[in-house]
């Protein structure tokens, strides 16, 4: 009898790691956006990462990007964050094309003057 006892505990514990091992380290953009409007309606971030069946982290994490960005999406991108948008983009562009002899310090001054906010000199 207690051969068998000792087997059934040993199955529960192999269960429950089978159950540990299969939780995943991300969450699809549809996953994403329903896990903010859990957090957003009170839910706690333990709760979320239950339901969602992923790690507390990755919900951490999440919520930490919404809370900064207002954009639940996962970033395609990889190294430093972007500093110019993209119209400022459109609009550096624009300006090397129409004046082929401005510098990288003159480009910076027309964004920042047409912007109406300061450019660092790493952006420049």
């Amino acid at each position: 009898m207690l051969h068998f006892a000792s087997n059934d505990i040993s199955a529960k514990s192999e269960i429950a790691k089978a159950e540990g091992m299969s939780r995943r380290n991300h969450l699809h953009d549809e996953m994403r956006w329903k896990a903010v409007g859990m957090l957003q309606a009170g839910s706690r971030q333990s709760a979320v990462a239950r339901e969602l069946n992923v790690h507390g982290s990755v919900i951490h994490r999440l919520w930490n990007h919404y809370q900064r960005d207002h954009d639940a999406s996962r970033r395609r991108e990889s190294g430093r964050r972007r500093i110019t948008t993209m119209a400022g983009d459109c609009y550096l562009l624009q300006c090397t094309r129409r004046r082929r002899t401005l510098t990288a310090r003159q480009l910076a001054s027309q964004l920042s003057a047409a912007a109406g906010r300061p450019i660092s000199r790493q952006t420049a």
